[in-house]
């Protein structure tokens, strides 16, 4: 492919990154000692400038001076310090972007440093871009020292909160390379490291989504406003992270719209809902959790709804962007794309054949693609599309992905697992998944008969078949970047009985280090390992509900024969 074209495919992906990215962001924070607003403080100047009328002398030296004077004003008023920050154009900048810009000027006193860093983090804490002086202090020897505090605190509050997107970007005078340094030294309890001279990443997989950029101070406002956007967007130009952007982004902006639907003239309705549950017997404990997850599932509905319309969401997701995708991931066009069917060695090929993959319109145009070479296993074209139609299809990159192929099963498996649950102490109910040893086990147990518990009860589980192997059915994640493959068959063999005493009313796991723990009545310990979202815990359900219902015939063996 011609590499203009490959630059322009490239440059295309990026752009519509960068469109939904910018769309997305709200809010920047900016934190410098020297904030001006509007005109800088140093183009006023102390005392005014004397133009002396020139004499009539034919010398032509008043004009010289009058021309020397002019030079002297121009050069006062252009000769603004390279170490402000003038608010009004940065704000103004990013107003153009519809995003809202902060600024904070740094604390004097004793505590002033102090007072900064905690501003800061309040403010930071729900900014998507924080932008950082790093010479904010007077004294040179402590250069540095505001903008690490800020940034130490930032992503200790982000740790212990399992993470989130975070860009920060510190602007220096001093060299780049300086600065990258003094970060990595200051952050090593981070993981963190220099990437591609210019900035900071980290290992941790709380802080996988956090990075720091250093840029010079040199930089224009303009330019600081759209390195901050292209920052954020590199680090969310993505298939599924472009449509996330874009789905928050959806909800965010139609915020009114849903309230204006869920008013507070419903609160009568929603009150009646809760006093019906509260008049019967057998509802009344649980009355308030079953109307909360009435609400959720109303509005999760509305939500979901409103994302399978919108239009945002779904070009984000057009064939127009997997088309362009190719060249963004390959801009040099080589040969690293590749598609393993079932077992069979993975298929290589370029950019082009990628593209025609991802837009295929028809089973002729797809036959065409397979049979090309490198081609497909099949002895014909119609061999080929059977075995692309029955078999797995795995594509890579360059290198294994397997690993994210394991992720996004667990993501659409689980609700909840033992890396993102670490307050709450679960309750046992239908779709628990416990384990004991290197046995699984899921719960069956209708969710009516988990509460309102008064003595020992019974639970019905489905053990699972096999662990860790090839063949499985569900994935489940045991740890960062772990996961484990299951398989459960829905047969009368794998279901098994297991007793549990209720307290308060229910099956409540007990904190054990940084595991929870159920404990049954006859001693055995098991390990919560998170709970499957309800269509996959229902699948199951209905599985084996419908295993067990089977009903056997004696029948004439030849008429029986006949039917299959």
């Amino acid at each position: 492919m011609n590499t203009q074209v490959q630059v322009e495919a490239t440059k295309k992906f990026f752009d519509v990154s960068r469109s939904i990215a910018e769309k997305f962001i709200q809010t920047v924070v900016a934190v410098d000692d020297k904030i001006t607003f509007g005109v800088s403080q140093n183009n006023t100047l102390e005392e005014p400038i004397q133009v002396v009328e020139p004499s009539q002398d034919i010398s032509g030296i008043g004009e010289i001076a009058q021309e020397q004077a002019s030079s002297v004003i121009s050069e006062s008023i252009n000769n603004q310090d390279s170490n402000e920050l003038n608010y009004q154009e940065l704000s103004e900048s990013f107003a153009e972007k519809s995003i809202l810009c902060t600024a904070l000027k740094t604390f004097n006193g004793v505590d002033g440093e102090e007072k900064t860093i905690k501003a800061t983090l309040n403010l930071a804490k729900k900014a998507d871009i924080t932008i950082l002086d790093w010479q904010m202090e007077n004294d040179a020897t402590r250069h540095g020292k505001i903008a690490k505090g800020v940034i130490e605190q930032l992503l200790a509050h982000d740790v212990s909160n399992n993470g989130r997107l975070r860009l920060i970007l510190v602007y220096t005078s001093e060299l780049v390379s300086h600065v990258l340094r003094a970060l990595e030294a200051g952050l090593t309890s981070f993981g963190a490291s220099i990437q591609e001279d210019k900035e900071i990443i980290f290992d941790g997989q709380n802080l996988s989504l956090c990075k720091i950029v250093v840029i010079n101070k040199q930089l224009e406002t303009q330019g600081l406003v759209n390195q901050s956007i292209n920052e954020f967007t590199h680090m969310t130009c993505g298939l599924l992270s472009n449509a996330t952007l874009a789905a928050i982004t959806e909800i965010r902006d139609r915020t009114h719209h849903h309230l204006y639907k869920f008013n507070k003239n419903l609160d009568t309705a929603y009150i009646s809902h809760i006093l019906g549950l509260v008049s019967s017997k057998d509802m009344r404990e649980s009355s308030y959790d079953v109307a909360f997850d009435y609400a959720v599932e109303l509005i999760s509905e509305e939500l979901k709804s409103n994302l399978q319309i919108s239009k945002i969401v779904k070009d984000s997701l057009d064939s127009k962007s997997l088309e362009v995708w190719p060249q963004h991931v390959n801009p040099s066009d080589q040969i690293i794309h590749s598609i393993i069917v079932g077992d069979r060695a993975a298929v290589k090929f370029n950019n082009d054949r990628m593209e025609r993959f991802l837009t295929v319109k028809d089973e002729e145009a797809l036959g065409q693609v397979l049979s090309e070479e490198p081609a497909f296993h099949g002895s014909n074209i119609e061999k080929k599309l059977s075995n692309f139609a029955s078999s797995t299809i795995q594509f890579e990159l360059s290198q294994s992905s397997e690993q994210a192929h394991l992720e996004l099963s667990a993501i659409e498996c689980l609700r909840r697992d033992i890396v993102n649950n670490t307050d709450v102490n679960p309750v046992l109910k239908q779709g628990t998944i416990l384990k004991q040893n290197e046995n699984y086990f899921v719960c069956i147990q209708p969710i009516c008969d988990s509460v309102r518990l008064e003595d020992n009860t019974n639970f019905l589980f489905l053990k699972a078949e096999k662990v860790g192997e090839k063949k499985f059915s569900h994935v489940l994640r045991v740890g960062n970047n772990e996961y484990k493959t299951v398989k459960f068959k829905p047969l009368s063999k794998f279901v098994c009985l297991m007793t549990f005493s209720p307290e308060n009313k229910m099956i409540r796991a007990e904190k054990n280090n940084d595991k929870f723990i159920f404990k049954s009545v006859n001693g055995e310990n098991f390990e919560w390992c998170g709970e499957f979202k309800q269509a996959i815990y229902q699948e199951i359900v209905n599985a084996v509900s419908g295993s067990i219902a089977r009903v056997g015939f004696d029948s004439f063996e030849w008429l029986r024969l006949r039917k299959s």
